[in-house]
């Protein structure tokens, strides 16, 4: 019914702080926990002038401590940035931390300043990051093998049997294609139907499972608010919102095929898009729920104040669920 996403993007001039966003996302999983939200999410990037989340792992485990039944998604995981002998030992605890209520959605990455700080070769970027998920999830299932030159077995082996469940992300058919040849699930940015085609075609001649694929619906807006005087919601929400969709933009291009993407350049193009990112009616809000089962927040987007940002919260506690559960 509700997802949530965290990023922790800060937009200057913002009047929030960051301790005050991280305070506000964990009370806010504990709320998402009391009104029956399917999972929360948090996302990562590094080097980021305002603040992107660097360690979503930290995140992860103070939210499972907050709470007791909620799942949550590291996505996406930048594999590429981490050791992955010491990331499966963290995954290991965290998992034990959790009771195995955290998966995990690994990403190839896209940005050059990500790859020139944590010393990645980009032109091998796609046969590293196979070789690393291969030797996440040897680790992850408590094998005992050899690394380059490096004798491995990771103790304690993770709550979940055979490790938690590790996912891919992406927007391209090669990755589709990596997904599938490492038999693992993919879950697309992308509302394009053909990822699956890709996905399956390449399942089928290595022989793996077909069918794992599951990607946004084409036409469900990602980050929803929901507010009963739109124009003052719009003067609230709005700088914070386009804040988050120009990032973003300039990160991954305008012509990148992810569902979230926005052109818009000032709050009125933002709303009159009607697309990924949207402020609605408590009604409206109802009718989003019939039509894609789902209410995609993102409580603190661009760096939003939580006082403003909880204003949207309590009004899809008090005047939606109550009217779809």
């Amino acid at each position: 019914m509700l997802s949530l996403r965290f990023d922790f993007r800060l937009k200057p001039g913002s009047p929030s702080t960051m301790q005050e966003l991280y305070e506000a996302a964990l009370d806010m999983c504990e709320w998402g926990e009391h009104n029956g939200a399917i999972t929360a999410m948090f996302s990562e990037h590094h080097t980021s002038p305002d603040g992107y989340l660097p360690s979503p792992l930290i995140l992860a485990a103070a939210a499972a401590a907050r709470t007791n039944t909620l799942t949550f998604n590291v996505g996406a995981l930048l594999l590429l940035m981490y050791d992955p002998i010491k990331l499966a030992e963290d995954i290991s605890v965290l998992d034990h931390l959790s009771g195995g209520r955290i998966g995990y959605t690994i990403g190839l990455g896209y940005r050059d300043e990500e790859y020139a700080m944590f010393g990645v070769n980009k032109s091998k970027r796609g046969q590293e990051i196979e070789e690393r998920i291969l030797v996440l999830r040897r680790a992850l299932a408590g094998e005992k093998f050899q690394w380059r030159g490096r004798s491995i077995r990771v103790h304690p082996e993770p709550f979940t049997k055979g490790g938690p469940v590790i996912a891919y992300g992406g927007g391209s058919k090669a990755a589709a294609e990596r997904a599938a040849r490492l038999g693992i699930m993919f879950f697309p940015q992308t509302t394009d139907t053909a990822m699956s085609d890709f996905y399956d075609a390449e399942a089928k001649r290595v022989g793996n499972s077909t069918g794992m694929t599951m990607g946004p619906e084409e036409g469900a807006p990602t980050t929803i608010f929901v507010a009963e005087d739109l124009e003052k919601a719009w003067e609230q929400y709005g700088p914070y919102m386009l804040h988050d969709a120009t990032e973003y933009r300039k990160w991954m291009g305008e012509l990148n095929n992810s569902a979230s993407l926005s052109h818009a350049t000032t709050i009125t193009e933002l709303r009159e898009e009607k697309g990924s990112y949207r402020i609605v009616t408590p009604d409206e809000a109802i009718s989003l729920i019939s039509q894609y089962h789902r209410l995609s927040l993102q409580p603190l987007c661009g760096g939003m104040p939580p006082e403003i940002a909880w204003e949207s919260l309590h009004l899809i506690e008090d005047k939606v669920l109550p009217f779809v559960l």
